[in-house]
């Protein structure tokens, strides 16, 4: 299968199914002509401290993990890469131009939405490659930088995973039963962007009435104001894409304040906080939950046995269950490392930094979340993941069941659409 889009050795590693081209372990373009010797330079910026560091040290660990992979199947074309890490805080611009400076082929990052808005105009200045691993803000490629050539997304955006959510809610309710809808998102572009792409979607479905928008800011040790407005309110739905901590406080407030028995809720990002929610809050919320393009149990190891190595690897070196969050880092150097062997085996050398963009255009590829395709707009593009959350006993954390997964034709406008007017067209 793998061998059919052109394959290697290093191509099954990164899916975590080597197997499939049997006791092969070394790559089709090692050795290929004018491929330098020394390692390949990258870097990843990432929320290494503080709050959203529950998302970005997911977002490292998936990062090296995938490096590890490559260098063990004997790297890029021969070439094994070297990661450099640093805390991307408020730095976004700043954190790239050290890393062009510094002589990296390649960066990936950043984790904030607005971070990500301001650092890829200045990667089409530069020219090195950037393959983005969260910052999902619909508006990146829809009017920051509508035509970019070297900034590349691989984690879906924003109205992929909230049209998603949109459907698991009534696919769980029904649209008959949905009259009402509230939302409670982080003040800042991604939870503002993430509530109005919701809203037009579960609109255009259910005829729902907006009765509340709640925006408490990010890393607030009280929500209750808005949790009363809810509680108030009692909308038949209440989405948020809270995310880490604010989860973790969300649900935790809205448990005391007996929120749940009011709303149901519906969160795009909730899963985030896999590894610091409580049995008892998680089975009281009785939420719904994506998991963006990555879910461990999701598809079934019986078919897709790669997601579960995934896991135990993850809990075997970080003691971690990895979230979406851990795909973005690992996902995105698995995108620009095989999008990279493929280069090398087309121009017979190492390419350019014009060649490697091009070679992501379109590119697909296999990772334990399975198939993903880099668009010709520069989006990535991958299969999402709802499901109720539950408590699993065995793995002492939250899991998600009954799960439904949604096709990116399902979720994506198709190209030169804006999400706005696809989601009007319906």
């Amino acid at each position: 299968m793998l061998k059919a889009i052109g394959g290697t050795a290093l191509a099954a590693s990164l899916a975590g199914c080597t197997a499939l081209l049997g006791d092969d372990n070394s790559s089709q373009s090692e050795g290929a002509a004018d491929v330098p010797d020394e390692p390949i330079q990258a870097g990843l910026q990432t929320f290494t401290e503080g709050a959203a560091a529950v998302l970005g040290l997911q977002t490292q660990y998936g990062a090296e993990l995938a490096v590890q992979r490559i260098n063990e199947a004997g790297g890029v074309a021969g070439r094994k890469i070297q990661l450099d890490v640093v805390h991307e805080a408020d730095a976004h611009v700043e954190n790239y131009k050290q890393f062009v400076d510094e002589g990296k082929e390649v960066t990936f990052g950043p984790t904030s939405s607005g971070g990500h808005a301001a650092l890829a105009p200045e990667v089409e200045n530069q020219g090195v490659v950037n393959v983005g691993t969260d910052g999902t803000v619909t508006t990146l490629y829809e009017e920051t930088l509508p035509d970019p050539t070297y900034s590349f997304r691989f984690q879906n955006h924003d109205v992929m995973e909230c049209v998603a959510a949109a459907r698991a809610a009534v696919d769980r309710l029904g649209a008959e039963n949905i009259d009402t809808v509230a939302g409670i998102n982080p003040n800042y572009a991604f939870g503002k962007d993430e509530f109005n792409v919701f809203k037009k979607a579960i609109q255009k479905l259910t005829g729902a009435e907006v009765v509340y928008e709640g925006y408490p800011d990010l890393l607030a040790e009280d929500m209750s104001t808005h949790i009363t407005e809810v509680n108030d309110k009692q909308p038949d739905v209440t989405f948020s894409s809270n995310w880490g901590g604010d989860v973790t406080t969300l649900l935790n407030q809205a448990a005391a304040n007996n929120m749940f028995e009011n709303t149901k809720l519906v969160g795009s990002v909730l899963y985030s906080a896999v590894n610091d929610l409580s049995k008892d809050v998680v089975e009281q919320a009785n939420a719904v939950s994506g998991s963006r393009n990555f879910y461990w149990g999701e598809p079934t190891p019986s078919r897709w046995n790669p997601g579960k190595e995934l896991l135990q690897d993850a809990r075997d070196q970080w003691d971690i269950v990895p979230s979406a969050h851990f795909m973005s880092g690992y996902g995105a150097v698995a995108a620009w490392a095989t999008a990279a062997e493929k280069a090398v085996t087309l121009v017979g050398g190492w390419p350019s930094q014009d060649q490697l963009a091009t070679a992501l255009e379109g590119h697909g590829f296999y990772t334990p979340a399975g198939y993903h395709v880099m668009g010709q707009g520069h989006q990535g593009l991958s299969n999402a993941y709802y499901g109720d959350m539950v408590w699993d006993d065995g793995l002492g954390a939250p899991a998600l069941d009954n799960i439904s997964m949604h096709s990116p034709p399902e979720l994506a406008p198709p190209p030169r659409a804006t999400a706005s007017e696809w989601i009007s067209s319906w």
